[in-house]
């Protein structure tokens, strides 16, 4: 059961790691680091340490139930600006809430030169348009102008 419920979310999250990451390795890294700092928030994992190596930034975090610790190296796909933006958004994807909306600023980011700019549906008269891509997380009704 727990191994299908990974699945799920990984599934829910993919489109957003894909965003932020080409390479595999890179995905791989996101994912742990994202699950593990939402982990903490959860109580499912402890902060230990964050130190600057010369391999780059190493996380560790200790698992509560069972005290096992994890060395993760902090994704370098992951701004400081976005992250905030990037846990907010990997959590709406993990718990699986579909009536909630892709943070505005991080939409922007990642759609607002490549689809927004040239949507027909541009402008405040097509708010309800522009939510509906807020909620789906991607430019769902994007029609070139």
């Amino acid at each position: 059961m727990t191994y299908k419920a990974t699945q799920d979310v990984v599934r829910r999250v993919m489109p957003l790691l894909d965003q932020l990451a080409t390479r595999s390795v890179d995905k791989a890294r996101l994912l742990q680091y994202l699950s593990a700092t939402v982990g903490v928030e959860w109580g499912i994992m402890r902060f230990v340490s964050d130190q600057e190596t010369s391999e780059g930034r190493v996380i560790v975090y200790q698992d509560v139930a069972t005290g096992d610790e994890h060395t993760l190296r902090y994704p370098t796909v992951l701004s400081a600006e976005l992250e905030p933006l990037v846990l907010a958004e990997y959590k709406r994807l993990a718990l699986d809430r579909p009536l909630t909306k892709m943070d505005r600023k991080l939409f922007d980011h990642f759609f607002a030169l490549s689809h927004c700019a040239r949507c027909a549906y541009r402008g405040a008269a097509h708010e309800q348009i522009h939510s509906e891509c807020h909620f789906a997380g991607f430019p769902v009704n994007f029609e070139p102008e």
